[in-house]
């Protein structure tokens, strides 16, 4: 059986219609129960009362694989930093390594490339973030420029870029409800900043409490990092429940606004223990050091919204250098309306965009490919 063969099965056995994995045991965590939530033994999950079933269960498919092993030049990517549904059908993967956006049709046949890596017209200086606009307008963050670039195109032609707009911050994630555009990124102690087309801001919220929570008692060398990543990390758009989505990239939480900037719910993510990083004597190598007061030893990786319904997370988890983890990565499956967890499973993927049938799933070994899945209709 190939490698891609192999992987397939492995996937389809323990996402989509096999048994539902359990976490390692001595993997302490919490669940959400009926009567609110439950702190796990260290020693792991007990055997009776597994999760609910997920909407990745039984019912999803994988339909296309880009980028596998002897492909066309279009499909070898140096990195797949995000990737983009699109409304009309296909996808379009953005290369970070190679600063360039790649589409594929539904079959996964090259479509199109666009993009290199310059300060020039149709070019990327530091594209870090992809997301859709309603109308299929792509939207590109160039973090270090602090640019706002839109490509749009028209029915059957190439995209071509139709705006680049300065920001007054540093973009970490955007997305897009009933045509409305979100930035995230920390502005005059702000997380979460509505801009029109032209990259103005016309409000931002929430509060910067929180941040200044998530640094509390730490030191300054380092509150200063924790003030950041409680201001950057993914921005999902929830057209169904009107939800706007932040999920910091280590923190272990997930917060839902409403357009408006009032907060929806919040949810603790499970398992996210703190750790502090410290260069190694000498230089060179890095050591860990596990403090209950600082960073975290999870990671999420991808999010998107599936069907409609839920909130995927992709969840690493880090160890000390020459550990190896517990599992390749999780999946946290969130309910958009109350933001409670209906099921975390092993799972290598990393989900990166969702839109109604179908959901963007990149794999990173042996080399990046993406899967496309799609929801069989009942």
């Amino acid at each position: 059986m190939s490698r891609s063969a192999m992987r397939l099965a492995q996937t389809r056995s323990a996402v989509l219609g096999g048994p539902a994995p359990r976490l390692p045991r001595c993997y302490a965590g919490t669940v959400q129960g009926l009567l609110g939530l439950v702190l796990l033994p260290a020693c792991g999950i007990p055997d009776s009362d597994p999760p609910p079933p997920g909407p990745f269960l039984d019912d999803w498919t994988e339909v296309t694989r880009i980028g596998e092993y002897e492909t066309p030049v279009e499909e070898v990517f140096g990195s797949i930093r995000a990737a983009a549904l699109l409304a009309r059908g296909g996808v379009v993967i953005l290369d970070g390594q190679g600063a360039r956006a790649v589409g594929f049709d539904d079959d996964g046949a090259h479509a199109f490339t666009f993009g290199r890596r310059g300060p020039g017209p149709e070019e990327f200086e530091d594209p870090s973030a992809l997301f859709r606009i309603a109308d299929d307008t792509l939207a590109f963050l160039n973090r270090s420029a602090r640019t706002l670039q839109l490509f749009a195109r028209e029915a059957t032609g190439p995209f071509r870029e139709t705006g680049r707009h300065q920001l007054p911050f540093w973009p970490s994630g955007g997305c897009s409800m009933h045509s409305r555009i979100f930035i995230l990124g920390s502005h005059e102690d702000l997380a979460v900043h509505e801009v029109n087309r032209a990259g103005k801001v016309l409000h931002s919220f929430p509060a910067s409490d929180y941040a200044d929570e998530a640094a509390s008692d730490a030191p300054e060398s380092i509150a200063w990092d924790l003030r950041d990543q409680a201001r950057s990390g993914y921005l999902l758009c929830a057209e169904a429940s009107g939800h706007v989505i932040h999920v910091p990239y280590y923190l272990g939480w997930a917060r839902a606004y409403n357009a408006s900037g009032s907060l929806a719910w919040h949810s603790a993510l499970p398992d996210f223990v703190k750790r502090m990083v410290v260069p190694a004597a000498g230089g060179g190598a890095v050591k860990y050091e596990f403090d209950p007061e600082y960073n975290f030893s999870h990671r999420v990786l991808g999010a998107a919204v599936v069907p409609d319904t839920h909130l995927a997370l992709s969840i690493s988890v880090t160890v000390p250098r020459g550990q190896e983890p517990p599992v390749e990565g999780l999946l946290a499956l969130l309910d958009l309306t109350t933001g409670s967890q209906t099921r975390r499973d092993e799972f290598g993927g990393i989900v990166m965009s969702g839109l109604g049938g179908r959901v963007a799933v990149a794999y990173r070994d042996p080399f990046p490919t993406l899967a496309i899945l799609a929801r069989e209709e009942s």
